[in-house]
């Protein structure tokens, strides 16, 4: 299911939450609204967001806008939602460097059964 959630400023940007993180996929946007970034955190969205500000150039210069949304799985629905963008673009948005790995169960299974 594609992010539908509005557009929102970096200036609303919610403070740490500690025990209420929000966990799920988010998109980064320019000032034109046009996506540059899509991610996923497993804790914390808005921190996430917090640290590609502060440690990826890329994102740094060009993001003004963010949203969101709640994801129990946010690997595979930001994979998902990375290869509907791609489909629909022919390539991946400009700040993403790496195409996620989509979880399987066999992929899963062997990964845990290495014995390391």
């Amino acid at each position: 299911m594609p992010i539908t959630a509005r557009w929102r400023s970096l200036d609303a940007l919610p403070e740490r939450r500690g025990r209420d993180a929000l966990p799920g996929i988010y998109e980064l946007a320019d000032a034109d609204k046009q996506t540059l970034y899509i991610g996923q955190s497993a804790t914390d969205v808005p921190n996430r967001i917090r640290q590609h500000l502060h440690n990826t150039p890329c994102i740094a210069a060009a993001v003004a806008y963010w949203r969101y949304a709640y994801s129990r799985v946010p690997q595979a629905d930001e994979a998902l939602h990375i290869g509907r963008y791609e489909a629909r673009y022919g390539a991946l948005p400009p700040c993403n460097q790496a195409r996620p790995r989509p979880r399987n169960a066999e992929r899963r299974y062997r990964e845990r059964s290495r014995g390391d």
